[in-house]
């Protein structure tokens, strides 16, 4: 699974390059909250209504959207989703709009989330990153010790 993780991590991060919106998230942070997601059987549609509702939420507070890519071929997982690092400041407001919107917020956002939700991973990712930046991040000298 840890392989799968980066070889999408690293995917995603090529992917991203090409998103204007990803990129302006890219932008004001380059770590990310990497997520993935398999989702039981015949409820993908619901999840995708439930998580379009918190879509809505990010939009009014001003957090940007989580950006989404759906498994073509591969793993077991259904969907990946990128988005910025959890923001503790931000994370009232968006509790606020969804109790007015109706959506369950705390603890009760996690057990309505299992009704869709089989599994989940999430990691941080740095990125998108090229090679030479990557390698700007080495430093050889303190590994040849």
């Amino acid at each position: 699974m840890n392989k799968l993780i980066i070889s999408l991590s690293l995917v995603i991060a090529c992917l991203i390059g090409f998103n204007k919106q990803a990129y302006a998230v890219a932008e004001q942070s380059k770590v990310h909250t990497l997520t993935v997601w398999k989702i039981h059987p015949g409820k993908h549609v619901e999840f995708i209504k439930y998580m379009q509702a918190w879509e809505e939420v990010y939009k009014v507070i001003g957090l940007p959207p989580m950006l989404w890519y759906r498994k073509i071929s591969g793993d077991s997982y259904d969907y990946v989703s990128l988005s910025a690092p959890f923001n503790n400041a931000k994370e009232h407001e968006m509790e606020a709009e969804g109790k007015k919107r109706g959506l369950p917020i705390g603890y009760n956002y996690t057990i309505k989330l299992n009704e869709f939700v089989e599994s989940y991973t999430t990691t941080y990712v740095e990125g998108p990153l090229s090679m030479a930046a990557l390698l700007g991040q080495v430093d050889e000298a303190s590994l040849a010790k």
